[in-house]
């Protein structure tokens, strides 16, 4: 079940994020496309490769799938199954949404948590990549940081749904 049926975000505070992180994973994709064409311009022009252009990519993949999650749950497109869509009445997919957005903040709220703490750690040991040494920390912080937008924005959800389900059971007032 998706939500691209419910109306656009209503709060700000979301809309900002989203929009930052749409535009933070756009960024990391330039990057990526340029980090991709000097590799192969050394590579096979001047039989250079870019030094530690591997870990480089690792990194910048990271940061764009990280980046890319709060964008993915404003607009409700992550992966689903709608085997029961069709023949779900119309009164109980307020409560699938309320569900789903439950099981969502939930989730991204444990992952946040989770890679915070993941985060600390690798911060105090101190590692870094084998090649070049890059503090591994900073791009799980990052994974923290969108994991609790996108909590927030499946909270913010929430009220939505909670809206349509008070809504439905108003005369009048239809889905």
């Amino acid at each position: 079940m998706t939500d691209k049926a419910a109306s656009p975000h209503r709060f700000k505070v979301t809309s900002g994020l989203v929009a930052v992180c749409g535009g933070a994973a756009g960024v990391f994709l330039f990057i990526l496309m340029m980090l991709t064409v000097v590799d192969v311009v050394g590579r096979y022009f001047l039989n250079a490769p870019l030094p530690g252009g591997f870990e480089l990519t690792e990194f910048i993949m990271a940061a764009i799938v990280y980046a890319g999650l709060p964008v993915v749950s404003a607009a409700g497109a992550h992966i689903t199954i709608d085997l029961l869509d069709d023949v779900t009445p119309a009164r109980v997919v307020p409560w699938q949404s309320l569900m789903v957005n439950v099981a969502c903040a939930g989730c991204f709220g444990v992952f946040a948590w989770r890679l915070w703490l993941l985060g600390n750690q690798i911060s105090e040991y101190g590692d870094v990549t084998e090649y070049l040494g890059i503090p591994q920390s900073p791009v799980i912080y990052l994974g923290a940081a969108t994991s609790a937008v996108a909590a927030i924005i499946h909270l913010s959800k929430l009220f939505e749904a909670g809206r349509q389900i008070v809504g439905a059971g108003k005369p009048g007032a239809g889905l």
